[in-house]
Parts: C-alpha cells; sequence; structure tokens
C-alpha cells in the first residue's frame, strides 16, 4: 500500500507542478490546456494525505512499546521527518485556499505563486528526505533539486499531453520546454548522482539488494526517456518548424507513461532499507529475488560486483538498439502510441537484461 502511495504522491506533484508552470506562460506560447479547478485542489489536499504514510509506517512499529499515539505524536515533535510532514501539510493548506480563492488558470500571478509555494514542499520533503538525516544542507539539497526537477518535467508532460484541447501553439511550446526539459534532465542527473554519493557509495553491488534494482530500473528506463526528450524536444519540434502537420501530442503521452514507470521505481526504492554499506546491510537483509535470479554465485556480505562483457550482454544491448530503432519507425510513421512506448520499454528491459548477464 506503501508503494502506492509514494508513486501517487510522486504523480498529483508532478501534476500540480506541471498546471502551475503551464498557467504562469502566456496562453501564445503553450497547447489549449483544461484543467479542472476541483482537479487542482484535489491534487493539493493528497499531497500531505499521501506524504503521511511513512509516518504511520514509524509509528506502527513503535507502537507495541509505546503505542500508537504516542508513537505518532512523537514522530511530529522529534524526527525530521515529522517536521517536514507537518511544513508539507501547512504549506499544502495555505495553497489550497489560495486556489480556492483565485484562479490560476485565469491569473499568472497566482500561477507563479502556486508555482513557489509548491516548491517549498518539495523543499520541505528534501528536509525530511534520508539523504538529510546523512548529510543535513547537501542532502537536503540534492533530494530538492531531483524532486522538483523531475516533478516540473514531467508534470508538463502529463497536464500538455493529457489535457490539451487541440494541438495548436505546440511550436511555441517547444521553443521554451525544449531548454526547460534539457535544464530538468541535466539536474535530475546531477542530483542523482549527487544522492547517490551519500546513499549509495557502492552502485554495482548496490544491484545484489532490491534497492539497487529498482535503482538501476529507474535508470535503464531513464534510456527510454532520454529517447523520447531527443524525439519530443529535437525531431518532432524541428518538423513543426518547418511547417510540418506531425501530431505531437500522442508522443508527448508516451513520454509521460515512461516517466510515470519511474515514478513507481522510485516508490519502490523509497520503501527499502538505503545500502550505505552493503556489507553491512546484507548481514540482515536478503539479496534481491531478481538478483539471484540472473546471478548463480554465492552471495556473502563480503561479495564485490563488477561488470564483464560477454556474447549474451553484447546482443542484448544490440537487441535494445533494434527496440528504440523500431519505435523511431513507429513514430516517424505516426502510428500507435501505446505501441511505441511499449516496444522502448522492451528496449529498456534488453538493456536491463543485458547489465544482469555482465555481472561477474
Amino acid at each position: 500500500m506503501l508503494y502506492i502511495a509514494k508513486a501517487l504522491l510522486y504523480v498529483v506533484f508532478a501534476v500540480m507542478a506541471g498546471t502551475f508552470v503551464l498557467y504562469s506562460v502566456s496562453p501564445e506560447k503553450r497547447p489549449g490546456i483544461s484543467v479542472p479547478k476541483n482537479i487542482i485542489l484535489a491534487c493539493i489536499i493528497l499531497v500531505p494525505v499521501l506524504a503521511i504514510g511513512p509516518l504511520v509506517q514509524t509509528a506502527l512499529m513503535l507502537s507495541e512499546d509505546f503505542g500508537f499515539y504516542e508513537s505518532f505524536s512523537s514522530i511530529l515533535t522529534t524526527f525530521e521527518v515529522g517536521h517536514g510532514w507537518m511544513i508539507v501539510t501547512g504549506v499544502s493548506f495555505l495553497l489550497f485556499f489560495l486556489n480556492v480563492f483565485n484562479d490560476v488558470r485565469e491569473d499568472r500571478f497566482f500561477a507563479v505563486l502556486s508555482l513557489f509555494l509548491m516548491a517549498v514542499i518539495g523543499a520541505a520533503q528534501g528536509y525530511a528526505s534520508h539523504a538529510a538525516s546523512l548529510n543535513d544542507a547537501g542532502g537536503m539539497a540534492a533530494h530538492t533539486l531531483h524532486f522538483l526537477a523531475v516533478s516540473v518535467w514531467t508534470g508538463v508532460l502529463l497536464v500538455a499531453g493529457w489535457s490539451a484541447k487541440n494541438e495548436e501553439r505546440f511550436t511555441a511550446f517547444y521553443k521554451w520546454f525544449t531548454p526547460l526539459a534539457i535544464i530538468c534532465l541535466a539536474v535530475v542527473i546531477g542530483a542523482g548522482l549527487w544522492l547517490m554519493k551519500y546513499i549509495v557509495p557502492e552502485y554495482y553491488n548496490s544491484w545484489i539488494l532490491s534497492y539497487g534494482q529498482a535503482l538501476l530500473i529507474k535508470h535503464v528506463l531513464l534510456v527510454s526517456v532520454v529517447f523520447y526528450s531527443l524525439i519530443n524536444g529535437v525531431w518532432i519540434a524541428r518538423k513543426l518548424k518547418n511547417g510540418s502537420e506531425f501530431r505531437p501530442l500522442k508522443w508527448i503521452k508516451a513520454e509521460s507513461v515512461v516517466m510515470v514507470l519511474i515514478f513507481a521505481a522510485t516508490a519502490v526504492m523509497g520503501q527499502q532499507i538505503p545500502p550505505h554499506s552493503i556489507e553491512e546491510t546484507l548481514k540482515t537483509t536478503k539479496p534481491s529475488p531478481l538478483f539471484t535470479f540472473f546471478y548463480e554465485g554465492a552471495v556473502t556480505p563480503q561479495t564485490d560486483l563488477f561488470l564483464k562483457s560477454s556474447p549474451a550482454a553484447i546482443g542484448l544491448a544490440a537487441l535494445a538498439a533494434a527496440w528504440f530503432m523500431f519505435a523511431f519507425y513507429m513514430i516517424r510513421k505516426n502510428r500507435s502510441w501505446p505501441a511505441a512506448a511499449l516496444l522502448t520499454i522492451f528496449g529498456a528491459l534488453s538493456l536491463y537484461t543485458g547489465l544482469m548477464l555482465s555481472v561477474s
């Protein structure tokens, strides 16, 4: 249940980010989107509801010794995760009433102000993150930047892709969104590497654990996202600029679907033990079933992994490239976007399998 709540939190936050970003720009520079006010308000209310999961989980663990109410109260007043949730709740209510009495769809000032408050909520999430508990300033900054960059990037895709009433003004939309997406991608990669320094210093060895497997799946799915970013931000944008009548909306939907899958992988990571020390973690935690499915050797706390090339791995890498080429063919012919999205997921799956078969 917590996996679902965490994944939904990312989706809801992304929808908020995308809505406020799109309504912050002039109507001439965005697609004709239509986001009902009730949806905006529902997303805002859902943020503290979905974010409370870790607090409840911890309180339930401690309730046998101290009681649920006492445990929950102690977490709220003593731990950063409790303080962070209270900030999230307080700012969410402020954001809710701001949107009740004002219409961000008609007034860009309130859209920008809502975007700022949303960034404060993101910073509160960073303050309560595991990375912040390891390094106060660095961990909080890395988590906040990563969370906000992914939310803005994905949110604009989700809102533009699924609420646009027509396919007008996409040329103007791509002029500002493509640079924004590039910045978000750079921040996601940079902040992600920064986070890994605190949480997963032994990247290859972390694949032994469920946390590392979810992280690897997230990374191979990111290859699919970069593929669609090049398609949407470069290839389609150029075609539209040259006067083509190519219809871009469904390919934005395809990219947004892959991004949501990354949210799912991130939600799984959030419920696993972060492997600061693989050796220590393996003393109390079993290896991931996914890892043992591919790896036939014995796994001990002293196991040290590295990648080694093999014919199977090379073949799977070539297969991954073929899947992506087939997806590009589907896009060029303007065929079914779900089929093309599935092809890129197959490409990511082939890449993942190739990497796992390279483990030695």
